[in-house]
């Protein structure tokens, strides 16, 4: 990476104790010539069939997307203002594209589709965009903060205002995804872009880690003075230990 920042990365997928098969799927990257990171954690969408298909394909169509915009900016046209978060959003609607195509071609994938989470850092800087459930988070000065909001049908009336808080946290209703890689043609990708906090760690995961662990028992193995490897395994212990009811992604990263 830069000479500025010296980032560390892992991360790590278990099938849970419920589930047959995972088909959640992660993916870290770096690029030749360059010090462009990409990050990402895949969720397929449960109920659909293919969803293990779905998401290792979007991984690798995300991937070969960003590997393409970096190939050109090292070419000439340069990193210019807005590439991380342009080069996210258009890696996503790349990653949508094909997948649909996929589902014409695949006999018996038509609904095959796939929440993700992708961070691309570069240069000081970080990009996220997302679709579902799969969430980012920022633990910094001992906070544990959510960057994405999640989409469902429930946060989507929540902001609408046609139920409150409360209702939101007690309805059975939160793994209704509204958005997902391979679900509609234009789905509503989510983009956000923010400075690369050296004292911060970021932490990408699928719904099967927060839903069996909550905010504060994440955050305390977090803190903990351990290799992020090991904070990986120890969090994908402690989901399984809860319950392991869905397959459990993470992936962890921080400057050193």
């Amino acid at each position: 990476m830069t000479d500025q920042l010296v980032i560390k990365y892992a991360g790590g997928t278990d099938r849970g104790r419920v589930r047959e098969q995972n088909e959640d799927c992660i993916l870290m990257s770096e690029f030749a010539h360059s010090d462009v990171l990409l990050l990402q954690v895949a969720d397929g969408v449960g109920g659909h069939e293919g969803g293990e298909i779905a998401s290792k394909l979007t991984v690798d169509y995300v991937q070969a997307s960003v590997a393409k915009a970096v190939l050109l900016a090292n070419s000439g046209a340069g990193y210019v203002p807005g590439w991380l978060e342009k080069t996210v959003l258009q890696a996503i609607t790349d990653a949508n594209i094909q997948l649909i195509e996929q589902q014409d071609l695949r006999e018996n994938l038509d609904d095959m589709a796939t929440t993700l989470v992708v961070m691309l850092v570069h240069n000081g800087e970080i990009a996220i965009g997302h679709l579902g459930d799969s969430r980012c988070y920022q633990l910094e000065q001992q906070q544990l903060q959510q960057i994405t909001e999640d989409h469902t049908a429930l946060q989507k009336l929540l902001n609408e205002g046609k139920i409150n808080k409360q209702e939101f946290d007690t309805l059975p209703m939160h793994n209704i995804i509204s958005q997902a890689v391979g679900l509609i043609k234009k789905p509503e990708i989510s983009i956000k872009r923010l400075p690369f906090n050296k004292q911060s760690c970021y932490i990408l995961c699928s719904d099967g880690l927060t839903n069996c662990m909550s905010d504060a028992q994440i955050q305390h193995v977090l803190e903990k003075n351990e290799s992020l490897e090991r904070l990986v395994d120890e969090l994908i212990t402690r989901a399984n230990d809860n319950g392991g009811t869905d397959n459990i992604s993470v992936v962890l990263m921080k400057s050193e």
